[in-house]
C-alpha cells in the first residue's frame, strides 16, 4: 500500500481523543510535520499538557489503528508536545513562598483543622499573605469552615501554564480537594492517586507570594504525609492533640515524631485543644489529667 499524509489524516479521524471526545483531528491535535518514508510514517501529537492522564492510552490508540487500517508492516514514530509548559522540579516548586507550615495530629477529631484555619486567618489579619491547603484528600473540611462549599476555583492561564486559581476568604488563598468532588459521595482512591491529586493542588495552582503556606494535613500517617515530605521544603510544624491517653498514644506514633527526624523541619510547638472536664453538679474543671499528660509529652530532643 502507498502511503500518502492525506491517508494517515483520514486514519485519525477515527481515533477519539477522551480529553475532548472528539477525534484526534478535530482536537487540532497532529501537528504539520506528517513525514512518510516507504512503509515508515512519523508525526506529533500535540497534547494540552505533560501531566495528560490520557496521553499513554491515546498513543497506543493511534498506534493500533494505524496498524489496523494500514497494515502491520509500518513503522509508527509519533511525538509528543504539549500546549502548556511543564511543571516545574519539585526542588523549585513555589519559589515566591516563604514558610511552608505543617499542622498534624496523631488522631483524628483532635481539632487540627479548627487550629489550621484560625492559624492562617490570624496571620492575614497581621497583614502576613497567607495560603491554606487542606490536604486531607479523604476528608477535606476547609470548604465547611470557610463557609465556600458551593464554590468552584476556576482556571487562569500564567507562563504558558493553565493553573487553578485559588479561593480566597477572610485574606486567605484557599484550596481544598473538596472543591472537586462530590461531597456527598465517598473518596476511595488508592494512594497513588491520592498523591497526584495533592500535587496537582501544590505544583498546578497558582498561589503567588506568600509568608505562611499553612498545610493542614490528615491525622496520622499515609502517602500523604510522604508526598509532602518529598515535594516541599517544610519549614515547621505544629502538632495539635487533646490530652486523653489514646490521642497521646496516637501521637506517639504520629507524623512529627517521624518526619521531624528525616527532615529539616522544625518543630514550632504542641497544641492541646482539650483543657479538662467538668465535674458533676459543679462549675469546676477537672484538669488533673491534663497537666499531667502535657508534661509526659514534652518535646524530646
Amino acid at each position: 500500500m502507498t502511503l500518502y499524509p492525506k491517508l494517515i489524516t483520514d486514519v485519525l479521524k477515527q481515533v477519539i481523543y477522551p480529553g475532548t471526545k472528539k477525534s484526534i483531528i478535530e482536537s487540532e491535535m497532529l501537528a504539520d510535520d506528517v513525514r512518510i518514508d516507504g512503509q515508515k510514517v512519523s508525526f506529533t501529537l500535540i497534547f494540552p499538557r505533560e501531566t495528560d492522564p490520557f496521553l499513554k492510552s491515546t498513543l497506543k490508540a493511534v498506534e493500533a489503528q494505524l496498524h489496523y487500517s494500514l497494515g502491520k508492516d509500518i513503522e509508527v514514530s509519533i511525538n509528543t508536545e504539549f500546549r502548556s509548559a511543564p511543571r516545574p522540579e519539585v526542588g523549585k516548586l513555589l519559589p515566591e513562598v516563604k514558610n511552608i507550615i505543617a499542622v498534624s495530629s496523631g488522631k483524628g477529631g483532635v481539632g487540627k483543622s479548627t487550629v489550621a484555619a484560625n492559624l492562617a486567618i490570624a496571620l492575614a489579619r497581621l497583614g502576613y499573605k497567607v495560603g491554606l491547603l487542606d490536604t486531607d484528600i479523604f476528608g477535606p473540611s476547609m470548604p465547611k469552615m470557610f463557609g465556600v462549599e458551593t464554590e468552584r476555583p476556576y482556571a487562569v492561564e500564567k507562563n504558558g501554564r493553565q493553573l487553578i486559581e485559588p479561593l480566597e476568604k477572610y485574606g486567605v488563598k484557599l484550596l481544598s480537594i473538596g472543591f472537586f468532588v462530590n461531597p456527598d459521595t465517598a473518596t476511595l482512591w488508592r494512594g497513588s492517586m491520592a498523591s497526584n491529586a495533592l500535587k496537582q493542588l501544590i505544583a498546578d495552582a497558582d498561589w503567588g507570594e506568600l509568608d505562611y503556606f499553612i498545610l493542614d494535613t490528615p491525622p496520622g500517617t499515609s502517602d500523604i504525609h510522604l508526598t509532602l515530605l518529598q515535594t516541599l521544603a517544610i519549614t515547621g510544624a505544629v502538632i495539635v492533640s487533646t490530652p486523653q491517653a489514646v490521642a497521646l498514644a496516637m501521637r506517639e506514633k504520629g507524623l512529627i515524631c517521624i518526619a521531624m527526624r528525616r527532615s529539616t523541619c522544625q518543630f514550632l510547638g504542641w497544641l492541646k485543644t482539650w483543657h479538662g472536664s467538668l465535674r458533676p453538679n459543679s462549675r469546676k474543671t477537672n484538669t488533673t489529667s491534663s497537666v499531667r499528660t502535657a508534661a509526659r509529652i514534652s518535646p524530646r530532643n
